[in-house]
């Protein structure tokens, strides 16, 4: 039997080669990753534009059904009372989440829960509750609130009182109605993204006239640990600025630099907004 010939043998990586190889590796990573970073925050930031756009979409319904806007509401255990995120729960398709309330008590809503419309998936913000501020129902949090400046969608009750039902034929007449705000994303200190309490400006949807569901002052902060975030101000974790619902149901994403100037204040007044603004923001 002839022997087998063999020509060679088969060997490691030199501990050099193998360092080399490591290294080509995490630059890659390196190179990688802030481009997938930059890929995932555009994702939620289209994510979150559809969720303000789907919360236009409800104010103008509520609107077309009651002929006002939906504001802040007021703080009792009457669900007639509680807050725009709650009132047009039915055009958002959510009506489990706002039955209950008329049909069973308010004992009957679901508690502990979370509404995907109102987080922003560019965060990691607790969305359940199960403690704070009366009326004591547990309900989601909402990264997003109705603009409380100038007390135009202040507290106020929404179906059964008279105070504050502003019409978009009030409003387009003064303003038009692309140049003022309607709801926005609010501040949040990334200290707080696991806040499970219905209080310190994140109060729940099953209440009014709370500074969780209502924004009023004309700033804007981004994301990060102390900014001051659990405020009254208006702000996101994107870098390019807070994403804002108009008048007419757009949204905007209106730059930080904007913060506390004259021009961001006016957008935030319809009454008193001039339709030649400069929202080129």
């Amino acid at each position: 039997m002839p022997k087998i010939r063999i020509w060679g043998r088969a060997r490691g990586f030199t501990l050099i080669e193998l360092l080399v190889v490591i290294a080509i590796i995490a630059i890659l990573i390196g190179l990688l990753l802030p481009a997938v970073q930059k890929v995932r925050q555009a994702a939620a930031r289209m994510s979150t534009t559809n969720n303000l756009k789907q919360i236009g979409i409800g104010e103008h319904s509520f609107h077309d059904t009651y002929g006002f806007l939906a504001p802040n509401g007021n703080n009792t255990t009457n669900p007639l009372d509680w807050c725009w995120a709650f009132q047009i729960l039915p055009f958002i398709e959510q009506t489990s989440m706002y039955a209950p309330a008329f049909a069973g008590g308010i004992a009957t809503l679901p508690q502990g829960t979370s509404l995907k419309t109102y987080a922003c998936p560019g965060r990691t913000h607790n969305q359940a509750t199960a403690n704070g501020n009366s009326p004591s129902i547990w309900g989601p949090h909402t990264d997003y609130a109705v603009n409380n400046a100038y007390g135009i969608f202040g507290n106020s009750w929404p179906l059964n009182g008279d105070r504050n039902k502003l019409s978009l034929s009030v409003l387009t007449t003064t303003a038009g109605s692309s140049n003022w705000v309607l709801v926005g994303e609010k501040s949040i200190d990334t200290g707080s993204y696991n806040n499970n309490c219905s209080c310190n400006w994140d109060e729940c949807i099953y209440s009014g006239g709370y500074g969780g569901t209502g924004r009023g002052a004309n700033v804007m902060v981004r994301d990060n640990p102390g900014n001051g975030g659990n405020n009254n101000y208006w702000g996101s974790p994107f870098p390019s600025g807070a994403p804002f619902t108009m008048g007419d149901g757009s949204v905007r994403i209106i730059s930080y630099p904007f913060s506390g100037t004259t021009t961001f204040q006016n957008v935030l007044n319809p009454l008193n907004t001039k339709t030649d603004n400069n929202l080129n923001m």
